[in-house]
């Protein structure tokens, strides 16, 4: 009966096994949740980024009567040269793809335009033209589609 009442400190191989365990499938539990988490955070970026240049593309096109023509980098030049529009315009988004700028619709006067779409690619990073039905996160003249 003696062994019963040993005085020994320290945990039993099973007892560090079950906590292993334990461990383990919490952390099975929270790495997606946080991923979701993290991905629709990135969404939220890249929508309120293209709205804050949709907004500066509406001063644009009310101080020279159209949208500029161009791609996305000509069209950051144009809104950061004097006067400038936007101090620092985001080239890229969080997922670290180049957002796209698509000057649409009738030509105004020469490298003027009426309507315009910018675009992300997008959690999966793969340009698809700011299709609708994709995960694209696409403003068309000033409205989130």
């Amino acid at each position: 009966m003696k062994w019963l009442y040993r005085n020994e400190k320290g945990f039993t191989l099973v007892e560090l096994m079950i906590v292993i365990v334990i461990l383990g499938i919490l952390t099975g539990i929270a790495i997606p949740s946080y991923m979701a988490l993290r991905n629709r955070a990135r969404v939220a970026a890249a929508k309120a980024e293209l709205m804050n240049i949709a907004t500066v593309l509406w001063i644009f096109e009310a101080d020279n009567e159209g949208y500029p023509d161009g791609t996305f980098a000509e069209l950051a030049t144009a809104l950061e040269a004097p006067p400038a529009y936007m101090d620092l315009v985001p080239l890229k988004d969080d997922w670290g793809t180049l957002y796209t700028y698509k000057p649409q619709g009738a030509v105004l006067a020469p490298g003027l335009y009426s309507e315009y779409m910018i675009y992300s690619c997008g959690p999966d990073m793969k340009d698809d033209g700011g299709a609708v039905g994709t995960d694209d996160i696409v403003v068309i003249n000033g409205q989130l589609q």
